[in-house]
């Protein structure tokens, strides 16, 4: 049986959307590794330097929920090509750079072209693909989400270290070409829908308040959460979205149709799904930082040793999609969370003994969870939906878990930091020399840390700096694990079973 006949999309439009996202999702990985690389190229600093991902980050955040209105005006394959284009161009512009600015202003090219990809790709798969196989379908699509983040560190590292980083942004412009040739030729058109008139109130607060939520979220590690510029950003945030929220209530052709949420199923997904974003992203930001500050593994063996657990999830995702048609998300949104809960509380006794087997071993373990959990959860939500707001729901659901990433690393992070200075602080309140023996009796090595005299205080403040810094790692995963839970609550209402052919939930437009 054809590829066509049996999920209702060609194998070659499926691999034009797969392949855009992809691209997209790998993108926002790769710069991290080359960050250092970029600082001596241009001779800038790290606070500078550091806005070529977050000028990306707060684009994304920003642009993503315009894309069901541009899909439903304009039309999901037109918008998708003028995505891939805008995004290659970005692309191309990055790598040819000359100066710090010029890269900062090409990487906001860039993410514009990938704020839509990701939600107009679901979008056009859910709408060609049969109601029956999306699961399936949505798994495939899913190995792009989670495979690209685990495998951009890698080849950034490779690049970088052997090669010339430009070719981080170079890489996709053949790629991308190739990719819009593809769009163009193997995916059908979809034809635009009544869009309503612009939401423009709607737009101009959405891109205010999630600007001033993301860019606080992500400098308040930096600045202080208690700092006159995050509090003021807060408060602007708060201002704008409960006035966005109001005017997308009571819009008849609102830009994120927030009424979606009267649906159970769409919203227990939704909340589940944002919940593990939070504990999924924010793991995937402090694993590295263990990895490389404490243990000193390299960017290259960091990214390694998150392969494996990278082609776990990316097995397991068509699997799930397929276990999904069968038997619907809630049993396998609760196995799933369960499967990724016992290497949560695993992750709380991490220390600075663990070997590099153990934590690749419970790495994979959590990976697993991830894999059969994801999918599942974000298309009952979607199938929930009435097919005429498909492009609406996309756009939805997506802007929620780009808040969820951001805000997930923000909070595991601050709580790691914060934590970690507040046992530090409370360790040199009684420094000793029988402190030092104590911390030998805990089990660490005093010649890792260079200790040679036991009389040393210096050296002592180095490995009480070391335990603090695991105290703090630590309550960051006892958070992380606290949001898995929360996320296991909220999948016991989403649906049960998958929704058969041609039934999908019936609401009017005037019912949302």
């Amino acid at each position: 049986m054809k590829f066509k006949e049996h999920f209702g999309i060609s194998g070659l439009a499926m691999i034009a959307v797969v392949l855009g996202v992809f691209m997209a999702v790998l993108d926002s990985s790769v710069v991290n590794v080359a960050i250092p690389k970029m600082m001596a190229v241009y001779a800038t600093d790290q606070t500078t330097i550091e806005w070529v991902i977050t000028a990306y980050t707060l684009t994304v955040g920003m642009f993503t929920p315009i894309s069901g209105y541009l899909s439903d005006r304009f039309g999901a394959k037109r918008m998708y090509i003028f995505a891939l284009v805008v995004f290659v161009v970005g692309s191309g512009l990055c790598g040819a750079a000359m100066s710090a600015s010029s890269l900062i202003a090409f990487r906001v090219i860039q993410a514009l072209g990938g704020a839509l990809l990701m939600p107009i790709s679901m979008t056009i798969l859910f709408s060609l693909s049969r109601p029956e196989r999306r699961g399936l379908i949505m798994g495939i699509w899913g190995i792009a989400i989670m495979f690209a983040p685990a495998f951009g560190p890698t080849l950034s590292g490779y690049i970088v270290q052997n090669l010339n980083f430009r070719l981080i942004f170079y890489l996709n412009v053949p790629v991308g070409i190739i990719n819009i040739f593809m769009a163009r030729a193997y995916i059908p058109e979809l034809k635009p829908k009544d869009a309503g008139k612009f939401d423009l109130p709607g737009f101009l607060t959405c891109v205010i308040g999630f600007f001033c939520l993301l860019y606080a979220l992500s400098d308040a590690p930096t600045s202080g959460w208690t700092s006159i510029e995050i509090i003021s950003l807060f408060i602007a945030a708060a201002i704008s979205l409960a006035l966005f929220v109001v005017l997308e209530l009571t819009s008849d052709s609102p830009m994120l149709e927030l009424r979606l949420f009267k649906i159970r199923s769409f919203l227990a997904s939704n909340i589940a799904t944002s919940m593990l974003y939070i504990a999924m992203m924010g793991a995937m930001f402090l694993l590295p930082v263990f990895l490389q500050n404490a243990l000193g593994f390299s960017p290259m063996q960091t990214g390694l040793l998150t392969m494996p657990g990278a082609l776990i999830t990316a097995i397991e995702m068509p699997i799930g999609g397929a276990l999904f048609d069968k038997f619907g998300a809630r049993p396998l949104a609760m196995v799933g969370l369960t499967v990724m809960l016992i290497p949560s509380l695993l992750l709380i006794n991490l220390n600075f003994n663990w070997t590099y087997s153990a934590i690749l071993a419970v790495y994979m373990l959590r990976s697993g969870g991830v894999g059969l959990v994801m999918m599942p959860l974000r298309t009952s939500g979607m199938n929930s939906v009435p097919v005429s707001l498909v492009n609406r729901a996309s756009a939805l659901q997506n802007t929620l878990s780009n808040v969820a990433s951001s805000v997930g690393i923000a909070i595991l992070g601050t709580v790691m930091t914060t934590h970690a200075d507040f046992s530090f602080a409370s360790y040199m309140q009684n420094v000793s020399v029988q402190s030092l023996q104590k911390v030998s009796a805990y089990g660490l090595h005093p010649s890792v840390y260079g200790i040679t005299n036991s009389g040393d205080m210096l050296h002592l403040m180095s490995v009480l700096q070391q335990l603090a810094f695991e105290n703090g790692i630590r309550m960051a995963f006892i958070i992380a694990a606290v949001f898995v839970v929360i996320a296991f609550i909220a999948s016991m209402f989403v649906g049960k079973k998958q929704k058969p052919s041609g039934s999908i939930e019936k609401h009017s437009a005037v019912e949302l």
